[in-house]
């Protein structure tokens, strides 16, 4: 039991890694100086990759599916499957963000500033119809909320 704890600790850890990853965002207004405006080149650049990102991740977790626990015999995935995981998901957000010309330090580095600017965020959103409508369907993050 405490076999499938520990591993059902590293799934939950994984997941919100791999969602952290997609939405390194921080919403609030004290990461952007009052009447600060981000450049809107950087803008659309952060938003394309945050969409990228979400739906990579989203495809991946499908593909790879949700890995199984309550197996009878008390099993669930081993530390190295989880180990493996967690490089196959650095792995391709390091892809999705190259695409981007970002990396991943980068990109949580600068992430928070750009999406705190939400005026910002939302006209170029609603300049881009297309890309509203994909980044509204990307599943929650726990620092964008929704």
């Amino acid at each position: 039991m405490n076999h499938f704890r520990a591993n059902l600790r590293w799934v939950f850890i994984l997941m919100i890694g791999a969602i952290g990853w997609m939405g390194m965002m921080s919403e609030s207004a004290a990461d952007t100086a009052p009447g600060t405006a981000t450049d809107p080149a950087e803008v659309e650049k952060y938003v394309k990759a945050r969409i990228d990102l979400g739906e990579s991740m989203r495809d991946y977790f499908r593909r790879r599916g949700a890995p199984r626990f309550g197996d009878p015999e008390g099993g669930g995935p081993s530390m190295e499957e989880l180990q493996k995981m967690e490089e196959e998901i650095n792995a391709e957000v390091a892809k999705v963000l190259a695409k981007h010309d970002l990396t991943i330090a980068e990109y949580q580095k600068r992430s928070p500033e750009v999406f705190a600017d939400k005026e910002a965020v939302n006209r170029f959103l609603s300049e881009h119809p297309d890309l509203k409508q994909r980044y509204e369907a990307l599943p929650p993050s726990p620092r964008r909320g929704r």
